[in-house]
This record gives C-alpha cells, sequence and structure tokens, in this order.
C-alpha cells in the first residue's frame, strides 16, 4: 500500500501596496504574500544568510507571489509594508523597541503598535516611463527622475563601502551618488556623466527643495509614532527596526 502524500497549502494575503503598483509593469494595487510558516524561521536563523545580510531577501522573495517581482525590484515604501504585515501576522503587532527620553537622555522600553502605523500613498503621477518632474528655481532647470528601489539603495549602500575603504576619512558623497542615481533627465539631457557633474555643482537650495519633494511623494509606511517616555515627555520618533523585528526573543 503506497503512502498517501499529503499536500499542505500556505495561506495567503492580498497586501495593498503604498504604491498602488503604478511604478511595476503588470501588477495591480495589491500583492499576494504568503503568511510566514515554521519552515521559514529557519531563514531568519540561517547563520550563512545573517552574516551575509541577504536573510531579508531570501525571506521576502519566498513570501511574495507575483510572477516576475523580485523583492529587490520593489520600492523601499512597498517592501517596508510587506515587512510591518510579516512581523504583524507572524510574532504580533506590538513591537518592542528602545528609544531615548528627551528630558533625561536615558533609554527606555517601549512598545509600538504596527496596527497603528499609517500609509502613505504616492503623492504625485509619473509620465509614461514612470518619471516625475520637478522644476528647480535657481537653476530654472527641469529635472525628471525615478524613485528608487531595494536594488538601488543596495547599489549606493555597497558603493560607499568600497569607496570608504580606498579613500578613508572622507566625506560620504552618498546624498549626491543618491541624487545622481535618481535623476535621469536635466532639461532633457540624459547624458549621465552629465547628470553627475550637475548635481555636484547644484545650488544647496535646489538640492534641498528637490529631496524635499522626492520624500514627499514617495509611498510607505510612516514608521513615526508618537511617544511618551517615563519622564512624561511626548515626542515623535521614528521606529527602530532592530533585529527584534523579525527575531522577538532576542535580548536587547
Amino acid at each position: 500500500m503506497s503512502e498517501q502524500e499529503i499536500k499542505f497549502t500556505v495561506p495567503f494575503d492580498m497586501i495593498s501596496l503604498p504604491s498602488k503598483g503604478i511604478l511595476y509593469p503588470d501588477c495591480g494595487d495589491t500583492i499576494k504574500v504568503e503568511y510566514m510558516t515554521a519552515e521559514d524561521e529557519n531563514i531568519l536563523t540561517s547563520p550563512n544568510l545573517l552574516q551575509s545580510g541577504k536573510v531579508l531577501d531570501v525571506l521576502l522573495d519566498r513570501k511574495v507571489k507575483e510572477k516576475g517581482l523580485s523583492s529587490k525590484d520593489l520600492l523601499l515604501g512597498d517592501r517596508n509594508a510587506i515587512m510591518v504585515f510579516l512581523r504583524a501576522t507572524s510574532y504580533g503587532e506590538m513591537y518592542p523597541v528602545k528609544l531615548t527620553d528627551p528630558q533625561t537622555q536615558e533609554e527606555f522600553e517601549t512598545e509600538v503598535d504596527l496596527s497603528t502605523l499609517k500609509t502613505k500613498e504616492l503623492g504625485a503621477t509619473p509620465d509614461e516611463n514612470g518619471n516625475f518632474s520637478f522644476d528647480l528655481k535657481r537653476t530654472k532647470k527641469t529635472i525628471k527622475f525615478r524613485l528608487l528601489t531595494a536594488r538601488d539603495e543596495e547599489e549606493l549602500v555597497k558603493a560607499e563601502e568600497r569607496r570608504s575603504k580606498v579613500y578613508k576619512g572622507q566625506v560620504s558623497n552618498l546624498l549626491t551618488s543618491r541624487l545622481a542615481k535618481q535623476i535621469v533627465e536635466v532639461d532633457g539631457n540624459s547624458d549621465k556623466t552629465y547628470i553627475q557633474q550637475f548635481v555636484q555643482y547644484m545650488p544647496a537650495g535646489d538640492s534641498l527643495e528637490l529631496r524635499k519633494f522626492m520624500d514627499d511623494i514617495e509611498p510607505g509606511i510612516d514608521l513615526r509614532v508618537d511617544v511618551e517616555s517615563p519622564s512624561g515627555a511626548v515626542f515623535r520618533s521614528l521606529i527602530p527596526i532592530t533585529v527584534r523585528f523579525f527575531w522577538p526573543n532576542i535580548e536587547l
């Protein structure tokens, strides 16, 4: 008598993307994401993946079930929304964090309810190529730019790490590198060398206003929350994403 094959189906949910999927070809405003299983915890505890820093990429690629879409192709805000979903549905909505009391400068522990985090939708309409426009006031030039994906951010960080090893002690150029990667045109000129040089000599006022506009329109999860400290001070803080996000039982 042959053994009967047992098949299990991993439950999933359709997660609303902060970007509404507008910047992904053939993708709707929701994405299929499986719930985490005990087997997935093998990924979270894999020494090799933890050491390489690839643990979240492997986990998200395993859980996101959208054909042809890698987790690295996601905007950071969409990726964060999926991470919050996985954390809340696996280990609960209450996330323990350590913050600093602004009055006493002492650390204290508190919990953040992930279900209360607000979604920030895409704040502008892209053109047919997925780019956005912004007019600089000082140089009177029109900029076209794109929003960065998780892959873009990873490339920027690695490039900066390589540069810092070669040029030890020098000022980081991550800010200008990020702008040069985001900008695709300056008054219709899409030459990469020209864009890099333009960014280096862009007036600081134009740079500030452009970066503010980019931040304002970028979709995602608002990770800032109002917190009351032991001294009674109420302040707004960015949630620190530490190892406790997916490893809740680790002692800090």
